[in-house]
């Protein structure tokens, strides 16, 4: 299941974009590829199945000019559960989620914080470069 969260400012404005794996198992294996993100956000993320012996051609991507002034981030747990809170653009929460194993949150507005549940293991991913915490982030 894909729930999107969208501004309280703003409605248009989409914020946060979660990918809850458990709710989703039925719904994933009748698909073979499910956008999590927009072909406009400057990070692109899908959830897909991959068949026994299916395969992906090999293949290179074209280097291309690319400019953004904005972070996506998208995280992904891959062992435990955390508790994550999702912000607005005025720094005001919107709300809280628990995600577990499996599950995958895509910030594009807004802010976040995350605080672990279990003993919890993440991959995190984001446009770069990375410039440091100091120019990364604003805390609040």
């Amino acid at each position: 299941m894909i729930r999107k969260i969208y501004s309280k400012i703003d409605h248009s404005m989409l914020l946060h974009v979660v990918y809850v794996h458990e709710a989703d198992k039925e719904d994933i294996e009748k698909k073979i590829n499910q956008a999590v993100s927009e072909p406009e956000h400057f990070l692109q993320v899908a959830a897909f199945k991959m068949p026994l012996d299916a395969t992906v051609k090999p293949h290179a991507h074209n280097p291309q000019k690319r400019q953004t002034d904005a972070t996506h981030e998208a995280l992904l747990v891959f062992k435990g559960s955390i508790e994550l809170s999702v912000y607005d653009t005025d720094k005001r929460l919107v709300e809280t989620l628990v995600l577990n194993e499996g599950d995958c949150y895509v910030i594009l507005n807004g802010g976040h914080g995350i605080k672990a549940l279990t003993p919890a293991r993440l991959f995190e991913f984001k446009n770069g470069p990375y410039n440091g915490p100091e120019k990364d982030r604003t805390y609040f």
